[in-house]
């Protein structure tokens, strides 16, 4: 069935329209959905922070079923931070209650004259004034906006960090769920949009029951006596932390030292034995991977993630557990991408060491400062805060910082060494969106037990035999997994869904008989695409690492003395995608893959 869209001209009005019908055919929908439209309706040379950049939000034909872990989104649109193609991911319920109001896609352009919301319910679509929200963290507007409506409705907001123009600002999902990486939360904000509020409605019907819940049962019963997923249910992604600090993957001070690995397991060990404990994802989920906590004080922070702990943490240097679930609050409330915020104090630190930036607000280990940084950042200042712009950006402002600059393409690094983990350090390397390896989700490293279904052969974290084709085999799996609508971090940080349960997964919902080559190619075509468009436009689109990573050695820990075999790893790299040796997709590869 055609995939419906929601078209809304922030300055004009709305229109509803069916996309192509091979669309839905070749890039199913999700992220496919997103690559597509990008790639061939936004103008070319459409700057990222402009009226005419598309911001982009779609669901699956998973969403909005009564299957577990289908609630979540993509969105996706031209990067501010890379001139690239930028996506955002988060779970929960707001993608799924879009597809029950018979949206696929919802497409927003143009510029508000003023702050406004936006309110999807049935057949209703309107703008409405958000003046009384400006200012408000991302909590209180979907509270707010809650009471308003009513508490049925799903809310999808930006916080203050976005409304004064942070460039790597994050829309938070429900008050709950960041959406990472960062890029897309700034153009919202640039749009005058401070939320979208989606009225959520019963399960959508599904083609066949029986199948469904049969792979659903079968998913589940792995999920309960798996390690991985059991870590991952008891404490979010940070359940991959143990083996980050046993691979030396935690590295401080700017990726200078190891890290102090017993101190952060430490800290993290008393985060999590904290009290009140609440869990959350999407409905019904037998993997939920957010967790609240409540503190000393009585509030209830969000408990930190690998990224939020690998960043502030390790590279910050900060192992008081009060001060990191202030920052992992800061950074929900505020809007802010916790990898970003970690990369740009990391090197504006690193910049004040090194004495190319003179006057010192930042020193290692220093919570407090932190803390300022993040609120300051977030306020409405004469002379722009220099830690706002993200680290590509920052790069080009402070001479002599290339070779340090934890970023790729214009896009903070989350802080996992590349040194440590060769499979890890290649996705970030080449990675359309820039330096973030969750693009492709490739956990495989960190995990004990791989799982049988990925091609062989496997390798040491530090090899770098069938490194390649492993992260192909991830990017596309990654890009399948967001065009239907079934949550990545169950299908690929836990490893839990094997390509032939979601086969029989989007049969069931759908309808559609998809076959495993079929599968292949719309992951295939869809990572194509992302890699056409930010060749086109990143203002750098180069597959690198920062000097530090390739020609700084550690001198201690686990890694000491390697450095990641780049140009080895992306000969290969290139090769097995069919691309020519700079690179890009060859005229037979577009070919074959019905890309004109």
């Amino acid at each position: 069935m055609p995939l419906r869209s929601l078209t809304v001209d922030l300055a004009r009005g709305h229109a509803r329209q069916l996309l192509p019908a091979e669309v839905e055919r070749d890039y199913l929908g999700g992220r496919g959905a997103i690559a597509w439209l990008l790639w061939y309706q936004l103008e070319p040379d459409t700057p990222p922070l402009s009226a005419n950049n598309l911001l982009i939000f779609a669901t699956g034909p998973l969403a909005g079923s009564s299957g577990y872990a289908t609630g979540g989104f993509t969105v996706g649109t031209r990067s501010p931070l890379t001139g690239g193609i930028a996506y955002g991911w988060a779970p929960g319920h707001w993608g799924a209650a879009l597809r029950r109001n018979n949206v696929d896609v919802l497409i927003i352009r143009g510029e508000a004259p003023d702050w406004c919301y936006l309110l999807i319910d049935g057949d209703t679509v309107r703008l409405r004034s958000a003046r009384h929200l400006v200012g408000r963290d991302t909590v209180a507007t979907a509270a707010t906006l809650s009471a308003e409506l009513g508490g049925d409705v799903r809310v999808l907001a930006i916080g203050p960090a976005g409304e004064v123009g942070v460039a790597y600002a994050s829309i938070v999902a429900e008050g709950q769920y960041l959406v990472e990486p960062a890029g897309t939360g700034a153009v919202m904000a640039d749009k005058k949009l401070k939320a979208i509020v989606v009225r959520d409605r019963a399960p959508l019907p599904v083609a066949d029951v029986a199948r469904m819940q049969s792979v659903l049962q079968s998913i589940q019963q792995r999920g309960e006596r798996h390690p991985t997923a059991n870590a991952i249910r008891a404490i979010g992604s940070a359940g991959l932390l143990p083996a980050a600090i046993k691979l030396g993957a935690l590295t401080s001070r700017d990726a200078r030292t190891p890290a102090d690995g017993v101190a952060i397991a430490r800290m993290f060990s008393e985060i999590a034995r904290r009290g009140g404990r609440q869990e959350r994802g999407c409905a019904g989920c037998p993997l939920p991977c957010y967790i609240d906590l409540r503190t000393r004080t009585g509030e209830t922070h969000p408990l930190p993630s690998l990224e939020l702990i690998a960043g502030f943490g390790a590279r910050v240097g900060i192992t008081d557990a009060d001060t990191m679930l202030a920052i992992a609050d800061r950074c929900l409330r505020l809007g802010i991408d916790p990898a970003a915020a970690a990369a740009a104090i990391t090197f504006m630190t690193e910049a004040q060491d090194e004495g190319l930036v003179r006057q010192r607000t930042l020193n290692w280990g220093d919570g407090a400062a932190v803390i300022a940084a993040l609120d300051r950042m977030s306020q409405r200042q004469e002379k722009r805060d220099i830690l706002s712009l993200g680290v590509g950006e920052m790069q080009e402002a402070v001479w002599g910082s290339a070779a340090f600059a934890p970023q790729v393409k214009g896009l903070a690094m989350p802080a996992l060494d590349p040194r440590a983990l060769t499979e890890i350090g290649l996705a970030m390397a080449t990675s359309p969106i820039g330096g973030d390896y969750r693009y492709a989700m490739a956990f495989e490293e960190l995990v004990a037990e791989p799982p049988a279904w990925l091609p062989p052969p496997a390798s040491g974290p530090r090899e770098t035999e069938g490194k390649a084709l492993r992260l192909i085999w991830h990017e596309r799996f990654a890009a399948v997994l967001d065009a239907s609508g079934l949550c990545r971090r169950l299908g690929l940080m836990a490893y839990q869904v094997t390509p032939g349960e979601l086969i029989a997964l989007l049969s069931a919902v759908s309808g559609r008989t998809i076959s495993g080559a079929d599968l292949v190619r719309i992951g295939e075509r869809i990572v194509t695409l992302d890699r056409m468009f930010t060749r086109r436009y990143a203002a750098n689109s180069q597959d690198t690492l920062p000097d530090r990573y390739l020609r700084e050695p550690l001198s201690s820990g686990p890694t000491a003395g390697y450095t990641p075999p780049l140009d080895v790893l992306l000969a290969e790299y290139y090769a097995r995608h069919g691309w020519d040796s700079a690179g890009d997709p060859t005229p037979a590869r577009l070919a074959e893959l019905g890309i004109p």
